[in-house]
């Protein structure tokens, strides 16, 4: 499930699992829509231990994207492999994500 590692003010950094798929991805947008509905909108996504994203996963990261894009925050990805980077480039979104290539720290929840 979604672990978060940081929270300050608005802000939230959380850790994605291994895999964000059909049968992952309905408890990971129950967690990250209730974070937004609390007040989040700097979202940071460490995908550094991410393995597997299917279409459903990338539909949240997009449905995440459009909530707070909407309140004026942003969605951040950070450690994200190779591979993926390529995928969501191909698919255009990386003029939605912000991209970091490190992983933020427990105590530096940047973006």
């Amino acid at each position: 499930m979604l672990d978060v590692t940081g929270r300050a003010g608005d802000r939230v950094t959380a850790r994605l699992p291994e895999d964000v798929d059909l049968y992952t991805t309905p408890g990971l947008r129950a967690v990250v829509d209730r974070i937004i509905d609390e007040g989040c909108r700097h979202l940071t996504l460490d995908a550094s231990a991410l393995q597997h994203l299917d279409s459903t996963g990338v539909t949240a990261l997009i449905v995440w994207h459009r909530r707070l894009d909407a309140v004026g925050g942003a969605l951040t990805l950070t450690g994200l492999a190779g591979h993926f980077h390529a995928m969501l480039t191909r698919l255009g979104l990386h003029n939605a994500f912000a991209f970091e290539p490190e992983a933020p720290s427990a105590d530096n929840p940047s973006p």
